[in-house]
């Protein structure tokens, strides 16, 4: 009889010992995603900005070679 009872606290402490190696991993992959995304984030806010500032700077270029040529006198 007690050692139906040891067995059956053994068996709960294998099933809470896999519950809490199931909860460590799940907090693992869900910083892993986290870092994952925030790295993506911050590529895709970097491109952008980049692009924009290119696209910017040529607009602003583009219209310093109008004002140029208007006062650049043509022969």
């Amino acid at each position: 009889m007690s050692n139906l009872s040891i067995n059956e606290y053994q068996g709960d402490l294998h099933t809470f010992s896999e519950t809490i190696g199931k909860l460590v991993h799940y907090q693992v992959e869900l910083v892993k995603i986290g870092i994952n995304s925030s790295a993506n984030f911050i590529v895709f806010v970097g491109t952008t900005s980049i692009n924009l500032a290119g696209n910017v700077l040529s607009a602003v270029s583009q219209a310093l070679d109008g004002v140029v040529s208007v006062f650049t006198s043509k022969k």
